[in-house]
């Protein structure tokens, strides 16, 4: 599987939306993914990936969760921190591997809302989600001139 360019990527990223449809977890997994963009890139991450037709001979590309779990653990998809939280994040919503929320602590305010957005996601909420992520202000008794 060669996704490396953008029209690839957005195909992949549909297939996979395809075959998520229905399951809210691996719905929120998905796109989790997709948000954080640099896994769908990857060949090493691709090899977990199988295309097939669904049943409406719709294409659609399926997550092997425990071989991406399996790879991970063995050291055979390095990553950044970021990333592979991210990975260990969408793992976890499959149940395929246990996640510290610790780890949820050191993502950037970009990969946090994702992961937000994903839980929002799995858990099947229907009404509309916003999440800001705004700079802590400080209490009056702390600012200047106060």
């Amino acid at each position: 599987m060669d996704r490396q360019n953008p029209e690839n990527t957005e195909t992949l990223a549909e297939n996979l939306r395809t075959w998520a449809d229905g399951d809210s977890l691996d719905m929120a997994a998905v796109e989790l993914l997709i948000t954080h963009g640099e896994w769908l890139t990857r060949p090493d991450f691709q090899r977990n990936l199988e295309p097939y037709f669904d049943a409406n001979g719709r294409p659609a590309t399926a997550i092997y969760w425990q071989k991406v779990s399996g790879a991970l653990n063995r050291g055979s998809l390095p990553a950044s921190s970021s990333a592979a939280t991210v990975l260990r994040i969408a793992l976890s919503l499959t149940n395929s591997l246990p996640v510290d929320l610790s780890d949820v602590v050191g993502l950037d305010a970009a990969n946090t809302a994702a992961v937000l957005r994903a839980l929002a996601v799995a858990t099947q909420h229907t009404d509309r989600i916003t999440v800001t992520l705004a700079p802590r202000q400080l209490p009056g008794w702390l600012k200047e001139g106060s």
